[in-house]
């Protein structure tokens, strides 16, 4: 029996056996009543059903309300996970894939696509846009602040574009973060461990008056490399350095102004396999560190206009540097955006707003990549409205639409129309339509990349890498949505949230075959050889073009069940397929095609398991299935985490955790374009103590 089935029948085991094993220690103080505070199942079923949002619609509103596939992965949820960071919270939620491809290097996505360059996935940190442009994709190794500040994490699968602008194609992450107010006096964290080599942090949250109040943190942490396929040590460790600060003052009853700031600094060492001129081959790199550094600050101002309208004026400055080995980037971005909501009649809802974004580069001393501009310079304006209309008691239809201008795309409209129907307090069914538009990259549009993947096919010469040219004609995909789902509590003790989907896409990126070469290469016989005799190394030239359509369908269902008053048991599981059909038939669109098809797992699932245990401790389980990503020739596996914590006192607690527990190693992802080697991870523990004072 294969490692994984292994230790998915003992985690199941374990988790169904617990109750009968573990009845005599569970006593009436499981539920915490010296630390009430504190108390695990801190949400009840109802409760979380009544939770509120804000990225479906831009304003608070019930979760059980929202005519979206929306997911919340609470304060509670990161707890008990023992995640560290915030993808390894994603791997939670329904139809999410996340996949690490080494230490330092995630690859994640929403129903399908799934790739290191993820581009269909709109994520952001208290409304601060984490996408970065340069590739279409998320720097998660940089993506960060204190998991115990963090108050929820509102993942949407499905379009946003109406609401939250292009790129939102595949869903949203909308990370929030506490208020100040909420994180009042020290928190101290303390952990080490073998994958987990140290980190700590210390947060302290104080007050200048009633209205006004503050936080500042600092944070570090060294992570330990993963191994090699051969078992050895893939050096690819790596520390950040972070500190940040949040600042809140209701000057008036009416008003609300806020400010917050990070700065960040570290080094990851990625290990490499590309070609190398000075030895015409492809040859590792293992020596390459990447350093990393940036910052943001943003501030927000909020106007109560009505009982049932507000005004918000909020903008950010975000910058961001890397040193890597590949392509050495330094970008700056200020964003600028207003909302204003307000109450047209008693069954309409009105929000609207208009904003701005631009973003500057300053690219140097790169390797394997050419940009025609030193110095390119992105705008984006924009502009949204939103009607929600109050059909009856039971019916709310929603017309959304968003225009923007991309400097290098041009206008983009991208509308949404949903309508939800309360059948009763404890039913919502809901239906959406939506369109929304991914815009090419600057990498897409601007740079070509050479030599960085080695073309192994017998019907050309050794030594042939391929050549990836720019398109500046590159236009945005485009995708039409449909989507159906419904969230029912069916008693009070278990609730079910199901959506199905069907997503059309037109446009998609695909690499066609060119005839220009690189500098320093001829073209011949169909390849670009070495300006040499004889030539020692070729290149085989191709540009990307909007060649491949697509259409993928898929079902989620989520289930949350209080088992006891002191056991829940949070399970889901995703089904999907994807269909891709090529529109020329060059072996490269054949290539392309079947790469989208593979490239995300047709099966996920989900089983976690939280008790309550006598005398404050608790026992966590997290069971989890991904099925095989046949282009990144990763076969399926089952992984098992746990987490046995005991709370000393209302201010000291002390947890284990165990992760990919009875796994000797792993690979999660592998891909070809970028130079990156995968590395396979391992069963890790860690010790943390944390203190509140």
């Amino acid at each position: 029996m294969k490692p994984q089935v292994t230790s998915a029948l003992l985690a199941a085991t374990l988790t169904l056996s617990a109750p009968s094993l573990m009845a005599e220690l569970v006593t009436d103080d499981f539920r915490g009543d010296e630390l009430s505070n504190e108390e695990l199942l801190s949400l009840s079923l109802e409760e979380v059903m009544t939770l509120e949002v804000t990225s479906v619609s831009r304003k608070k509103q019930r979760l059980m309300d929202s005519a979206a596939a929306v997911y919340v992965v609470t304060q509670e949820d990161i707890r008990r996970s023992g995640a560290k960071t915030i993808p390894d919270a994603l791997r939670m939620v329904p139809g999410v894939q996340v996949a690490q491809m080494n230490s330092n290097t995630w690859s994640i996505s929403a129903r399908g696509f799934n790739y290191v360059f993820a581009n269909k996935l709109l994520v952001m940190m208290d409304g601060r846009t984490l996408y970065t442009p340069e590739y279409s994709g998320v720097n998660w190794d940089v993506q960060d602040t204190l998991m115990e500040d963090i108050d929820r994490i509102e993942v949407i699968r499905g379009p946003g574009a109406a609401l939250w602008g292009a790129n939102a194609v595949n869903g949203i992450i909308n990370i929030i973060t506490k208020s100040a107010n909420e994180t009042q006096g020290s928190l101290l964290t303390l952990g080490a461990g073998t994958a987990e080599r140290f980190y700590g942090s210390y947060r302290y949250g104080g007050h200048l008056s009633e209205e006004a109040h503050y936080r500042a943190f600092f944070k570090s942490f060294k992570r330990d490399g993963f191994l090699n396929s051969d078992g050895s040590d893939a050096a690819d460790d790596w520390y950040i350095n972070r500190a940040g600060f949040r600042a809140e003052w209701q000057k008036s009853e009416d008003d609300f102004l806020s400010v917050d700031a990070a700065v960040f600094d570290g080094q990851v060492q990625p290990p490499l396999n590309i070609f190398d001129s000075n030895q015409s081959a492809k040859v590792p790199f293992n020596d390459k560190t990447k350093e990393q550094k940036g910052g943001h600050i943003t501030g927000s101002w909020k106007r109560k206009t009505s009982d049932k309208g507000d005004f918000t004026l909020k903008g950010y400055y975000d910058r961001y540097e890397n040193t890597d080995y590949r392509i050495a980037a330094a970008r700056d971005t200020i964003d600028i955006e207003t909302q204003h909501r307000f109450q047209l009649t008693e069954q309409q809802e009105i929000i609207w707003g208009v904003g701005y974004r631009s973003s500057w580069y300053k690219l140097k001393d790169m390797n394997f990549v050419v940009v025609n501009e030193e110095k390119p310079i992105e705008r984006l304006y924009s502009a949204f409205i939103q009607d929600e209309i109050t059909l009856n008691p039971e019916w709310h239809l929603t017309l959304s639409s968003r225009l923007e201008h991309h400097t290098d795309t041009g206008y983009a409209f991208q509308p949404n129309a949903s309508i939800a129907w309360k059948m009763n307090d404890r039913t919502t069914a809901w239906a959406k339509v939506s369109k929304a538009v991914r815009t090419p990259s600057i990498s897409e549009r601007k740079a070509d990349v050479n030599g960085v993947y080695l073309i192994e096919n017998p019907a050309l010469p050794p030594n042939t890498y391929l050549s990836i040219g720019r398109n500046q004609e590159l236009d945005s995909e485009k995708l039409t949505a449909y989507e159906f789902g419904i969230r029912q509590q069916l008693t009070n003790t278990l609730s079910i949230d199901l959506t199905s989907f069907i997503n059309e896409y037109k446009g998609l990126h695909s690499l066609v075959s060119s005839s220009i070469c690189p500098d320093g290469t001829t073209f011949n016989l169909g390849v670009c050889a070495e300006n040499a005799l004889p030539p020692t190394f070729y290149f085989l030239p191709a540009t990307l073009e909007n060649g491949l359509d697509a259409t993928t369908y898929g079902l989620e269902l989520a289930l949350d069940w209080s088992a006891t008053d002191w056991w829940r048991i949070k399970s889901d599981i995703t089904l999907l397929q994807v269909d891709a059909t090529r529109l020329d038939e060059q072996d490269f669109s054949r290539q392309t095609e079947s790469l989208v098809e593979g490239l995300s797992a047709e099966v996920l699932a989900n089983v976690r398991s939280m008790m309550d245990l006598s005398s404050n401790w608790r026992l966590d389980t997290w069971v989890r299935y991904v099925g095989k990503n046949k282009s990144a020739d990763v076969d399926a596996y089952a992984a098992l985490d746990m987490q046995l914590a005991h709370q000393f006192n209302e201010e000291l607690e002390f947890s284990l955790v165990g992760k990919n527990i009875f796994e000797s190693s792993r690979l999660e992802f592998n891909e070809y374009f970028t130079g990156l080697v995968a590395t396979e991870i391992e069963e890790s523990w860690y010790a943390q103590v944390q203190w509140k004072f």
